[in-house]
């Protein structure tokens, strides 16, 4: 999908904590393990019962390839390799058999019977048109076979029969497979998606399931509703939202698209485009001009579905991968499949604005609180201090130190103003590109208050951190500190931090003399504070220090 980097890309917004999501089994490669399965198994069998009978080296050289060839493909099936999902192998199961045919006499009724499994498997596989070609293919095989003088006619009429028929398999199973793999996704949503985590999570998992199910390389689903946003998923489960100029170039796209079609695209054999309806898979006129042009930038094996809610059409849903190309089929799919979804999420991304506003007015009721509260203490405190200094003099040798406490009670006067201002306009004091910033703020305090050094270091690529993870997160940094303040004689803190997938840990580490054994203990209140979160509280001695890791799990961390 090279061009879709310039077309699609996303933007480098925050990503969002990600998501642990269970495995959904992919039909498609339960299908191949079938298969596999039964070409082994035939193998197994032909090789039992022909092979004490081939005629020839030849036949018993085939027969032996063949097993050999079917256990490696049941294992390049079983671990889930590409290479097992490549149609090639269904057409030399078809040209094997009728070379058995042919070698094998005796047994010609049985093995010609035999090459209507690889043309099934190729109906349930790669669809109608792929199996039609096969079984005309054996077919013809077959019948050339018959007149160069190896047999009559008549011998042949139960598997021509039989293959005529076998692509009737890939359509009386679409509407029962399509329908199965619907309420197997249904579930799986279901299961999976909490909407009391908010949209992105269940965002997260839509995608992610689609992603899976369809192999992707990249999804993008534009959401209407109170605040439109356009979501962008790539494997293995990184997901953004647009922002800036990839917003822009995404909604240009959208407009240049008719809103009640769908379109299809690939690249095999050659490059195409197709326009239909979502909901019967009709064909519609052929795109042109700026609609075609935007179908083919997508890259690779595209998809576009209109998002219709309250009989409008108001996202757009658009997939990509690699191979093979999507079918109308996939589209009728996709449309009922999000007739049913889309309903849950608007009503989850309703609820999360009205959460977010209701948030918002009870902000500016405490703002008005603590300034008619919080603030007017401090002032008091301010006064008392500067007074304090006015008596002491500036030849007191205490001077200093109460010129410090002057200037630190006016900085954290100044950030209590800024944070009830801020709430009194709805905003979240603990905003997620904040909340690491005060725990470097909060360092310094204990540095100029107590002469402990602590030392932060930032993760380079840090998560956001919301609502309660963030108060939870300050809280813990805050009585960690205290207790070596109070438990130990450290003079130096070093707080790092280690962001892994979806946990989030903070290590202090602070000195200890050489010779002094560690004694051991559990914070308790650490661990109480971090068990609320689903998180757990460690403490290690490496050689000349103590160290409290503290780990919080980032799957509950929302707004």
């Amino acid at each position: 999908m090279s061009s879709a980097q310039g077309q699609l890309a996303p933007s480098t917004a925050v990503e969002p904590p990600p998501y642990r999501m269970q495995r959904l089994q992919h039909p498609r490669q339960a299908l191949l393990r079938y298969v596999a399965g039964t070409r082994a198994l035939l193998a197994l069998s032909a090789g039992l019962t022909l092979l004490p009978a081939a005629p020839n080296r030849l036949s018993a050289l085939l027969l032996l390839g063949y097993s050999v060839g079917a256990a490696l493909l049941l294992a390049l099936s079983l671990r889930g390799l590409p290479l097992a999902g490549w149609r090639v192998w269904l057409w030399l199961d078809a040209m094997v058999l009728l070379l058995a045919s042919l070698v094998l006499t005796q047994q010609l009724m049985a093995l010609t019977a035999l090459t209507v499994l690889p043309v099934v498997a190729m109906a349930l596989l790669w669809g109608l048109e792929s199996a039609v070609l096969m079984a005309l293919s054996c077919a013809a095989g077959l019948w050339l076979f018959t007149g160069a003088g190896h047999g009559e006619p008549l011998t042949l009429a139960v598997p021509c029969v039989l293959l005529a028929l076998a692509p009737a398999v890939a359509l009386l199973d679409r509407p029962g497979g399509a329908l199965r793999q619907r309420q197997r996704l249904l579930e799986a949503f279901s299961q999976q998606a909490d909407p009391r985590h908010g949209l992105e999570q269940q965002m997260r998992v839509l995608l992610g399931l689609l992603g899976e199910h369809f192999t992707l390389a990249r999804a993008m689903l534009d959401m209407p509703g109170p605040e439109p946003r356009v979501f962008c998923w790539e494997p293995p489960a990184r997901l953004t939202v647009l922002e800036g100029a990839a917003l822009q170039r995404w909604r240009a796209q959208r407009e240049s698209l008719p809103a009640d079609l769908g379109f299809i695209s690939g690249t095999e054999p050659a490059v195409w485009t197709r326009a239909l309806h979502p909901a019967s898979g009709v064909p519609a006129p052929a795109p042109q001009g700026e609609t075609n042009r935007v179908l083919l930038g997508a890259g690779a094996q595209a998809l576009w579905l209109p998002l219709r809610s309250y009989g409008r059409t108001q996202g757009q849903l658009c997939l990509v991968r690699h191979e093979p190309p999507f079918t109308a089929s996939d589209l009728r799919g996709l449309h009922a499949l999000m007739r049913e979804l889309l309903p849950l999420l608007e009503r989850t991304d309703l609820l999360e604005q009205l959460q977010h506003e209701t948030a918002a007015r009870e902000r500016e009721r405490i703002g008005r609180d603590l300034h008619d509260s919080a603030v007017q203490p401090y002032l008091g405190l301010k006064y008392g201090l500067e007074a304090l200094a006015r008596v002491a003099g500036a030849d007191n040798p205490i001077s200093p130190q109460i010129a410090q406490l002057v200037q630190m009670t006016n900085e954290e006067l100044q950030t209590l103003r800024d944070t009830v201002r801020g709430l009194r306009r709805g905003h979240d004091p603990y905003a997620p590109n904040g909340t690491l910033a005060a725990l470097q703020r909060q360092a310094q305090r204990f540095e100029a208050l107590y002469g402990l050094k602590v030392e932060v270091t930032l993760p380079e690529h840090a998560p956001p951190l919301h609502g309660s993870l963030a108060k939870a997160l300050l809280h813990l940094f805050n009585e960690a500190l205290t207790n070596v303040r109070r438990h130990t004689r450290a003079t130096t803190v070093a707080v790092r931090f280690d962001v892994q997938a979806d946990e989030l840990c903070m290590r202090l580490r602070n000195d200890r003399p050489a010779t002094a054994l560690p004694a051991p203990f559990t914070p308790r209140s650490l661990s109480e504070r971090a068990r609320e979160f689903g998180g757990q509280v460690t403490v290690t001695h490496p050689p000349g220090c103590t160290e409290v890791a503290i780990t919080l799990p980032l799957t509950g961390n929302t707004p």
